[in-house]
């Protein structure tokens, strides 16, 4: 019976020993990584104008305020959760075979990777930048940094871009409908797009409002009023 307690502590201490060796491994050895504090210009104070080695040119950065309640709102239920939890939180919920999402962070240290890699290398990467992120900015800034990179089309990047190209209007601007156009897009931007598609935009769309409906940023009078208006996009 003395041998299971030991067999225990043994065990204890190879996962102690295996985490202590993973931490330091994503904090002490990221040389080589993308420079996380370069994306401090996607969190402006005003409208910036701002370039980066992975984005084809350069574009308008907002602040956080400028992005607009329907727009966060639309965002956070297509896309990512404002305020859900860290990159490593859901790395172990995926290990133990849970429902895990993707993070704020994990999802703007995917676009500062311009260069393909290897799979495991390059999720490796992407968990350590993101892990820099979360040290490095806050979730507010987080949030801002993402909406201001995030892919509308080939080549439009950021909220201020695409609420410009589609609606001739300020992200805070957006309608309910508007706002969820754009966020349905970012999953496939030329397999949604509403000049190409609009069938389909007008799904995705709609599957948006239903999201924003169920994490209860808007009520059901909103979300009908907002699926039964048309696309009403103004590319020209």
């Amino acid at each position: 019976m003395r041998l299971l307690p030991k067999i225990c502590l043994i065990g204890l201490g190879a996962i102690a020993l295996a985490l202590i060796t993973g931490i330091a491994w994503l904090f002490f050895y990221s040389r080589g990584l993308p420079d996380a504090v370069a994306l401090a210009q996607f969190a402006p104070a005003t409208v910036t104008q701002v370039s980066d080695p992975c984005l084809k040119s350069a574009s308008l950065a907002i602040p956080y305020d400028s992005i607009g309640n329907n727009m966060r709102a639309a965002l956070s239920a297509a896309e990512v959760e404002e305020d859900g939890p860290g990159v490593l939180t859901e790395t172990y919920r995926g290990f133990r075979g849970r429902p895990s999402r993707a993070t704020v962070s994990w999802q703007i240290s995917r676009t500062m990777f311009c260069t393909p890699a290897k799979q495991l290398n390059y999720d490796l990467n992407v968990v350590r930048v993101a892990v820099q992120l979360e040290r490095r900015f806050s979730r507010r800034e987080l949030f801002t940094i993402l909406a201001n990179r995030l892919w509308f089309s080939e080549d439009i990047v950021g909220v201020e871009g695409a609420a410009q190209h589609f609606f001739h209007k300020e992200p805070n601007q957006l309608l309910v409908g508007e706002a969820a156009l754009l966020a349905g897009l970012v999953k496939n931007p030329n397999y949604f797009s509403p000049i190409k598609h609009p069938d389909r935009a007008l799904r995705r769309r709609n599957e948006v409002i239903d999201k924003m409906l169920e994490t209860r940023t808007i009520n059901e009078s909103m979300a009908s009023t907002a699926k039964s208006s048309p696309l009403s996009i103004m590319t020209k």
